[in-house]
């Protein structure tokens, strides 16, 4: 670059390293960590993970037997059955009875099995979705964070330009007060000042703007603390834009919304297997433990039952009054008015409707590819293109500046070249971030770690 370009130049590197002058500014790193750590949309994703996962735990027990106990004790007086003679009579009667059940499901046209392998999938299923969000929350991280370093060297390209206006006012005046130049070269040069002044102030405000975006992502609220670490960008020159179909290929393999849309299909295909099975039989098994007492019971070891004289205690009414079964079973569904094949319809719609929710997430990732890949070749041609402007618009500015202080130009034409170097220095800026922005989140679709 020539002369005057090197100077701008010299400005504009010398400001950004004033940037991180903070007590602690935050790196990439930390920004994502923190964004992660406080999104409420992850925080509610991580929630419906557990609770899966338990839906998940419990299809695993819910083929085991099941185990439960009875205790009933009655206060009854009227006409009842005698436990002990089984006779009907009338009397007050303290009574009760004990219990223990267990039933063990032998078969069920597999439903328990594919129960549990739904559930398995859900929750694989969710657990890819939290690393979606993962995904997304990182991307929007660094999103905001290239927006904000690119609105950052903005507002140092207004302030520079700012700076070299204000030098050319104060020559000004010193030429006008000797006489050199007019009263009315002065009043122009200072209204291109006031002019660069208000693109500064629109400059810092986007800058403003894109730090409170960042912030908001990552749920902060102090804004005076919150300064960004400059990192050490790549240089735009050498970045390589990775092929579109390697990456394509490597995110269709890996990328968590396929892997979620893949588990919502098996998911879907073990409740259409869950459904049928409905239509099989049965089998079942079952044991039983029962007692009861009563104050109105005999003891059978009493020599005069009519006339009884011997206490029954309650433990051993429970002793001898016990009963133990074991059973087995077969329940055959013949008619549940058409609400297995209802409940088998609607599987399988529900299973059709997550193979489209696949190729959808398949589509959009296509298209998302193809969109940042053509961006970044834009992005790429856009900075070649960029750099010669600013040559040119630099080369411009000397020669407009040459011209006015000789007398030959005019300040219209100083203030459109100035304007013109500043936007060509401004494209250069917007343009490199694009650039690494769009090549960065290519690298993160094939599970490169984002590193400056």
């Amino acid at each position: 670059m020539k002369k005057t370009f090197l100077a701008f130049a010299a400005l504009l590197v010398a400001s950004i390293g004033t940037w991180g002058q903070t007590a602690s500014p935050w790196t990439l790193d930390q920004c994502v960590e923190h964004a992660i750590q406080y999104n409420l949309d992850v925080k509610r994703q991580e929630l419906t993970l557990k609770s899966t996962g338990q839906d998940h735990l419990q299809s695993k027990l819910d083929l085991l037997p099941n185990l439960n106990g009875m205790v009933e004790h009655q206060l009854g007086s009227g006409r009842i059955l005698d436990r002990g003679t089984y006779e009907w009579k009338n009397a007050n009667v303290s009574q009760g009875d004990l219990g223990l059940q267990s039933d063990l499901t032998l078969f069920n046209g597999l439903q328990g099995f594919n129960n549990m392998k739904m559930n398995k999938a859900t929750y694989q299923m969710n657990m890819e979705n939290l690393e979606a969000l993962v995904d997304n929350v990182i991307i929007q991280v660094i999103t905001g964070y290239l927006d904000l370093l690119r609105n950052q060297e903005l507002v140092v390209v207004a302030d520079t330009v700012v700076e070299l206006t204000r030098h050319q006012v104060e020559r000004m005046e010193r030429l006008v007060e000797v006489g050199n130049e007019p009263r009315g070269r002065l009043l122009e040069v200072n209204a291109q000042l006031s002019a660069e002044k208000l693109a500064y102030t629109r400059a810092v405000n986007a800058r403003d703007i894109a730090k409170l975006n960042l912030m908001h992502v990552m749920n902060l609220t102090d804004v005076d603390k919150f300064q960004i670490e400059k990192p050490i960008l790549p240089d735009p020159s050498a970045i390589e834009i990775p092929d579109l179909d390697s990456v394509f290929q490597y995110a269709l393999e890996n990328l968590p919304q396929i892997k979620s849309a893949e588990f919502g299909i098996e998911s879907m295909e073990r409740s259409l297997a869950m459904q049928r099975g409905a239509r099989s039989p049965r089998l079942y098994a079952r044991g039983l433990l029962y007692t009861n007492y009563s104050d109105g019971l005999i003891n059978p070891l009493d020599p005069d039952p009519a006339n009884p004289t011997l206490d029954y205690p309650l433990s051993e009414q429970i002793t001898n009054n016990q009963y133990r079964q074991v059973s087995m079973g077969l329940s055959i569904p013949f008619f549940n008015k058409w609400q297995i094949q209802t409940n088998i319809n609607k599987a399988k719609l529900e299973l059709q409707d997550a193979e489209y929710q696949y190729m959808n997430a398949v589509l959009v990732l296509q298209q998302t590819v193809q969109q940042y890949h053509t961006e970044a070749l834009a992005a790429m041609d856009n900075y070649a293109s960029a750099q010669e402007a600013v040559a040119n618009s630099d080369e411009a500015y000397r020669f407009a500046e040459e011209r006015f202080r000789v007398g030959t130009g005019t300040s219209l034409e100083l203030q459109e070249a100035r304007s013109q170097l500043y936007e060509s220095a401004s494209d250069m800026i917007s343009s490199k971030y694009v650039l690494i922005f769009y090549t960065k989140i290519l690298d993160f679709y094939m599970g490169r770690e984002i590193v400056f």
